[in-house]
């Protein structure tokens, strides 16, 4: 697996060629850049700011189970010196039991903010793949790399072989 990217990158370093395993003659290798592709992407701006609003609240409602938390853990601290040991005990207990509870209801806050972004995108998202794999199959491409995704590991590519804007047309177009 390791020597099949290694020569995928290679071939696309090199002029966007490669023979891969078990096709035996070469084959074309081309990328797409995501982000420049989601950014262009129509529907992405109204889902992006639903999601952002979404979230605004999700995070009022953090700011609120915190400040409980601290304010209890702020008032425990006033009075822990004059409480007896076994009320001092209850009362770090309850603490904790505030403290866990605040944990998993910030989590849940977490999961929901993350099922609505997936929500909004999941959409966008397999409509872009759906286009992309589309461009791949009608011109015969053997691999679409993302050099988004790619960044830390695609030092230089020949520009003519980005199909960005032929995905970013296509999706566009379909709006239209």
């Amino acid at each position: 697996m390791l020597r099949t990217t290694k020569t995928v990158l290679a071939a696309l370093l090199l002029g966007g060629s490669a023979t891969l395993p078990n096709q035996g003659q070469p084959q074309k290798v081309v990328y797409v850049n995501s982000q420049l592709i989601l950014q262009s992407t129509p529907g992405v701006a109204q889902a992006d700011s639903a999601f952002q609003r979404q979230l605004a609240r999700y995070q009022v409602r953090v700011r609120r189970l915190q400040a409980r938390f601290d304010s209890a853990t702020a008032a425990f601290a006033q009075v822990a010196a004059g409480l007896s040991p076994d009320v001092r005990q209850q009362r770090q207990q309850e603490l904790g039991q505030l403290q866990q509870r605040t944990e998993q209801s910030v989590q849940e806050l977490r999961d929901s903010a993350q099922a609505k972004r997936d929500a909004l995108m999941g959409p966008i998202t397999q409509r872009v793949t759906a286009v992309i794999s589309g461009i791949r199959a009608e011109n015969n491409y053997a691999i679409v790399l993302d050099a988004a995704a790619l960044s830390g590991g695609i030092v230089a590519a020949d520009p003519t072989l980005d199909i960005s804007q032929q995905v970013i047309q296509r999706l566009q177009s379909a709006q239209h």
